[in-house]
């Protein structure tokens, strides 16, 4: 064989191998592993892949390093009215103090609609500006749920158990099952406000929906290619699903579709509900705290959170800032001051008024509807007033100042405000506590006005009762020795001018002669001009000119 002939040979050999090489490597290539791409950020990680961010369409409050004032409202048992007004009252409290942690501790099986869609709003509306969390120790069923969901965030322990929000109907006998239309109509609200809330909150709106639809399915599936993981309704993705379970979908999923079915989250006839390992998983939680200690710890609280409880101090708190007891105590306040201006030295009326303002407005501060300023007020116009009919002749500056210094004070107390905040009514919880307030406050002006009216009138002529009031001074039997006296001069119906103060005895000039008075009907200023009714001994009785 020739050099030449080998030299081919050789050649051909080499490109042989090169190509069993190449076709090799493609080999090797195709049975190696996809590698999936890095999840985006701010993805919720599992082991059977991740979720693509959810955005809360409300921001929720930034907490501070160190948490200062932090509270825990109960929510245990039946969510009613008397469950409702119980916290909005205590959300009130909140505001009052400048809350910025809200801890709802909740313990419920459900309740009513009209409640939990009250709660909802003021957690929502009135507490925005604090974060707030739910609790689930151990279980938030039903409406629970359904404010659990009103929260910034859900907190489980690591026994609680949540979901099942369906509306069901209640009658005397038990459950009533409800007609197949008005079910719609109550569904199709439900599902929308549970979008609503996911929407504000961040959650998966399907699986929101799937807690208060029963017929509603659920399936979560992956995505091969990227490791995505996404919960949806079989009816709109089993055509493009692998592994679909058997009767989903009367047509196989394309070759091309990357979507493989992973489990089934939610089936017929049945509703979302969940433990916290679950609720971990669905994304409504991301932490579980076995007390309410690990719950402090974890929001990095400075203090214990003060527990609103039912106590029995509570609940005296409760009956004194009632609408009607706070009204029944500023009338009496209000009365006690009037008999005590009309008493002789300082008594039982003084000290009924000032216990009775007292209780008022310690009451309303406990709860934190009265701030300092609001009752430093209160207490300078009493000031002013005091000053006025006391020292000062006639009424004028002070004692217009002393009214309207009250009357801002008590105002100012019907509105929970933060103590940096003005006292304005910035939310419904606020509008509706400042309406209520201004009707007892009216209503208890207005009978204190009548009882007043009455006291003056009658209280002289009751039986031991006449003592707590200034009665007319006797006169002396005795007429006046000289015969000289300026007295001897006056008849009845001489005018005259009161030159002192007559509580009921004073001063007043007629003509040249200055004289001691005394006055019915109660208190006459300086300057009053009088007339006179009668001579008593050595005492001139006066009354107010007429005309």
């Amino acid at each position: 064989m020739s050099r030449n002939g080998d030299r081919s040979m050789c050649c051909q050999l080499l490109a042989c191998g090169a190509l069993l090489g190449a076709l090799s490597g493609l080999a090797q290539a195709d049975d190696a592993p996809t590698t999936q791409p890095a999840p985006p950020a701010g993805a919720r990680v599992t082991d059977d892949g991740w979720f693509a961010p959810l955005q809360a369409r409300t921001l929720a409050p930034q907490l501070p390093e160190k948490v200062s004032r932090a509270f825990v409202i109960p929510i245990h048992g039946k969510i009613d009215d008397t469950l409702l007004e119980v916290v909005r009252r205590k959300a009130a409290q909140c505001r009052g103090k400048g809350v910025q942690l809200v801890i709802f501790d909740l313990d419920t099986p459900g309740g009513s609609v009209a409640a939990m869609n009250e709660l909802v709003r003021l957690i929502l509306d009135d507490l925005r500006d604090a974060y707030t969390v739910a609790y689930v120790n151990p279980q938030a069923f039903s409406a629970g749920a359904v404010i659990a969901l009103a929260c910034n965030e859900i907190v489980l322990c690591p026994t609680g158990k949540m979901g099942a929000a369906m509306p069901i109907l209640v009658g005397p006998g038990g459950i009533v099952e409800i007609p197949e239309k008005e079910r719609g109509k109550f569904e199709s609200a439900d599902r929308t406000g549970m979008r609503t809330l996911a929407s504000h909150r961040g959650y998966d709106p399907l699986l929101c929906e799937a807690m208060v639809t029963i017929d509603m399915v659920v399936w979560l599936v992956r995505n091969e290619q990227t490791g995505e993981l996404r919960f949806v309704e079989p009816a709109e993705w089993a055509p493009q699903v692998h592994g679909a379970p058997s009767g989903a979908s009367p047509t196989t999923a394309p070759a091309s579709s990357p979507w493989q079915f992973v489990r089934l989250i939610d089936g017929p006839m049945e509703l979302i509900s969940m433990t916290a390992d679950e609720a971990v998983f669905l994304g409504f939680c991301r932490h579980v705290a076995p007390s309410m200690a690990d719950l402090e710890e974890y929001y990095r609280l400075d203090a214990p959170a003060t527990v609103l409880s039912d106590t029995w101090s509570e609940k005296l708190v409760a009956f004194l800032t009632s609408p009607a007891v706070a009204g029944l105590l500023l009338m009496l306040g209000i009365l006690g001051i009037y008999v005590e201006l009309q008493t002789p030295g300082f008594g039982v009326p003084g000290i009924l008024g000032i216990v009775c303002f007292a209780i008022l407005f310690g009451s309303q501060y406990l709860i934190g509807l009265a701030n300092w300023w609001e009752i430093a007020l209160f207490v300078v116009g009493l000031v002013l007033i005091a000053l006025e009919v006391f020292v000062i002749p006639g009424f004028g500056v002070a004692g217009i100042a002393g009214i309207l210094c009250c009357v801002v004070g008590l105002l100012g107390m019907l509105i929970p405000n933060a103590p940096g905040e003005w006292p304005l009514p910035r939310t419904e919880l606020a509008w509706e506590l400042f309406q209520t307030g201004l009707l007892w406050l009216a209503c208890a002006v207005v009978a204190a006005g009548a009882a007043i009216a009455v006291a003056s009138k009658y209280l002289p002529k009751i039986p031991g009762a006449n003592r707590l009031v200034l009665a007319p001074a006797e006169a002396a039997d005795d007429a006046p020795v000289s015969d000289q006296s300026p007295m001897k001069r006056l008849r009845p119906g001489d005018a005259g001018v009161v030159e002192s103060l007559c509580r009921p005895v004073g001063k007043a000039r007629f003509g040249n002669d200055l004289m001691d008075v005394v006055c019915e009907g109660g208190t006459l200023a300086p300057g009053t001009r009088v007339c006179v009714l009668r001579r008593d001994g050595n005492r001139v009785v006066v009354e107010k000119a007429q005309g």
